[in-house]
């Protein structure tokens, strides 16, 4: 099936704004991963907030792995 030109365009509209979301949730991530990883560190926090801070850190680690994976099999986009 061939798309009109507006079709195309309205898709290429959806795939920016897509790619802009998904950039967006990756930058969210690596500022609360940074985040809890100086709450790791700091040694006047408690043991329960560094502990709540590095399972957040992990997650967060787990998410990124999963999108760079789709990513890569999706796009061939491979660091």
């Amino acid at each position: 099936m061939e798309l009109t030109p507006l079709e195309e365009a309205v898709n290429n509209a959806h795939e920016v704004a897509c790619g802009l979301a998904g950039l967006a949730l990756i930058k969210d991530l690596l500022d609360k991963g940074a985040e809890a990883n100086i709450i790791t560190r700091d040694r006047e926090k408690s043991l329960d907030e560094r502990k709540e801070a590095l399972l957040e850190s992990r997650n967060v680690n787990k998410v990124l792995n999963l999108i760079a994976s789709t990513r890569s099999l999706a796009f061939g986009i491979d660091a």
